[in-house]
């Protein structure tokens, strides 16, 4: 038996494990087989630092991505919120406008387009501006609204659920949610008081026959009131084919001046109903409402893009039952301004009238 030295031993063993070195596995090394076919090693550390700059590219293509959908997503909300403000402040013209009415000079220089007067009893127009111009009436629609509902003998106390279906498209805002149940009466209020259009759309649904037969009733009951250049074609107004004139409004509102529920229901600034468990609260868009100086008995306002500001008023002046209404005002503040316009000029003539009824014309001069 031959004993080799220790070192030369050592010497051997390393040998015979770099000899191995193609099929063993390595914790710190691997081996990789080059083009040539000859084997050479790789450390892992190598390995890891190649894979990093692909790594970190991914995750700047990720972060590119979702920066370009925020940004995406930012300027479609920005675009959105855009045309809200410009279909809220009537940026857009009317249909009004386009016609040129708004320039139609009158001797009390409104600012509206359309502006009407009459005697609720004698039928003696006070103040005509454009009153027989076909227009779009927005939410003044919901005055026939309720006009059918008056006139159909439901029960007001009768509860409707409201649904998905109730959710019209609009910009405007409303407190009424899917599920909610209320009775006719509240949807009344809230349709008349605050002009919310969910509220209106249920009423006509729950309508026996449905929003079509409503509609039907609409256009007949329209029709029987002699508003023969009126056309409606949803319950809302939010539809700017409903269409009527300044003198076919002044009959609607002598007609559902007869029903004591719609005049209370479109008079109260503020009221609270019943919403299932909940208690909604609601006010008037109407600013006349609340002023001492007025007593209204009816009113309804009313905008989208195309009509304007709108507005109709049944008020007692001068001893007077007054119908006054104003379509395609510019605001909100012009709109009350004319009505007041209105009301003064009347109150002058009527003035005017009790001063002189006992003299003749000529001495006058």
């Amino acid at each position: 038996m031959v004993f080799l030295p220790k070192k030369f031993v050592v010497a051997l063993a390393a040998a015979s494990l770099l000899s191995l070195a193609p099929v063993l596995s390595f914790p710190a090394q691997a081996a990789a087989q080059s083009s040539t076919g000859k084997v050479r090693l790789v450390p892992a550390s190598a390995k890891k630092a190649a894979a990093k700059p692909a790594k970190a590219k991914r995750k700047v293509k990720a972060a590119a991505k979702r920066t370009a959908v925020k940004r995406a997503s930012a300027k479609r909300r920005t675009a959105k919120a855009r045309r809200r403000v410009v279909r809220r402040a009537g940026l857009r013209p009317s249909q009004a406008t386009l016609a040129g009415l708004r320039q139609t000079e009158d001797p009390l220089q409104l600012g509206s387009s359309v502006a009407y007067a009459v005697d609720q009893d004698t039928g003696e127009e006070l103040v005509v501006k454009n009153a027989d111009v076909q227009l779009p009436i927005a939410s003044v629609t919901k005055l026939m609204t309720a006009l059918v509902v008056a006139e159909s003998d439901l029960d007001l106390d009768h509860k409707v659920r409201i649904t998905r279906g109730d959710y019209v498209r609009s910009t405007a805002s409303s407190k009424l949610r899917s599920g909610m149940v209320l009775t006719r009466e509240a949807l009344l209020k809230a349709a008349l008081m605050s002009s919310d259009n969910r509220a209106a759309h249920a009423l006509a649904r729950s309508y026996p026959g449905g929003v079509a037969k409503f509609v039907d009733e609409m256009n007949r009951r329209a029709e029987a009131l002699g508003m023969t250049d009126s056309r409606f074609f949803d319950p809302t107004g939010l539809d700017n084919r409903n269409q009527s004139t300044a003198r076919d409004l002044g009959k609607l509102v002598a007609a559902v001046y007869e029903y004591q529920e719609i005049r209370q229901a479109s008079t109260a600034p503020a009221a609270k109903i019943r919403a299932g468990r909940r208690t909604l609260s609601l006010r008037t868009t109407n600013r006349l409402i609340g002023d001492p100086s007025w007593r209204i008995g009816i009113q309804k306002t009313g905008f989208t893009t195309a009509a304007g500001r709108c507005m109709v008023v049944q008020s007692d002046v001068e001893g007077r039952r007054l119908v006054m209404v104003v379509l395609d005002s510019p605001n909100n503040s012009q709109r009350a301004l004319d009505m007041r316009t209105m009301r003064a000029f009347v109150e002058a003539e009527t003035a005017f009238r009790e001063d002189f009824k006992d003299t003749v014309p000529y001495e006058l001069f």
